[in-house]
């Protein structure tokens, strides 16, 4: 996830620099409101913090002007203000100045984190409307979802957000032939996205993930490797065993 950060002021850059990088945040902290724009547009941040004075123009001039190009439409803005602006945009936020840095971290992340959800469900209408299925992991399991597309034969692409983190399995005619999670591939991208799945429901988090099937044809498998060989009935048993022996604390797949 990417910041950028405009204030002038010397001190609180380098605490809201600090608190965001530890947060996990690439940060990038500017004075200018001006250059700030260019900024933007050319390096698309996850999120503006922005304070109430700046050189050029204050905090609320700059958020109006942001608001005003509609190419940036989608960057949420905290804005660190004694007031806030009029025509405040539902993705956004305010704060008093006096706001400390690690709630000032916890809300653009929890902004980062509504948009993120919000885009997965415009996505999904979207592919709902083409005859796809969408919808969310704390309806139904990832497991359950799996055997239930290997039964009824689909093929496609399925797409699984959780956080900011995205899994890819693609199924031909019911089955799993190939999967992708971070940077594993394979069986290992199918365990370790089944074992978040399943660790987010059982901890009742807030958003348990979102998932999107997307028909294919078998054409459009041509380009696509092909890294599981198992039926996907022989691949669910054997990692339904392993996600056991991983909760009960045994042996750990290497």
């Amino acid at each position: 996830m990417k910041v950028l950060i405009v204030t002038s002021e010397a001190d609180r850059a380098k605490a809201l620099k600090e608190s965001f990088t530890l947060s996990g945040f690439e940060v990038q902290v500017e004075e200018s409101a001006l250059y700030a724009l260019t900024l933007l547009e050319r390096s698309r941040p996850d999120i503006l913090l922005s304070s109430e004075r700046l050189p050029e123009m204050s905090g609320a001039e700059l958020y109006e002007l942001v608001r005003a190009d509609p190419s940036l439409n989608l960057v949420p803005i905290v804005l660190l203000s004694s007031e806030a602006p009029a025509n405040l945009e539902e993705i956004d936020r305010w704060l008093p100045p006096e706001t400390s840095t690690s709630e000032i971290v916890r809300t653009a992340y929890r902004l980062v984190l509504e948009l993120t959800r919000r885009t997965i469900e415009l996505s999904t209408e979207t592919q709902a409307a083409k005859g796809g299925i969408q919808g969310k992991l704390t309806e139904i399991s990832l497991f359950e979802l799996a055997q239930w597309l290997s039964r009824s034969a689909k093929t496609g692409r399925l797409s699984v957000q959780m956080g900011f983190e995205e899994g890819s399995w693609l199924f031909s005619k019911g089955q799993l032939i190939h999967a992708e999670y971070g940077e594993r591939s394979g069986e290992d991208a199918v365990l370790s996205l089944l074992i978040q799945a399943e660790g987010r429901r059982r901890s009742s988090a807030e958003s348990g993930g979102y998932f999107v099937f997307e028909p294919l044809g078998e054409a459009d498998f041509f380009l696509e490797p092909v890294t599981i060989r198992k039926t996907t009935d022989q691949l669910l048993l054997s990692l339904a065993v392993e996600m056991d022996h991983q909760q009960r604390g045994g042996a750990h797949r290497a």
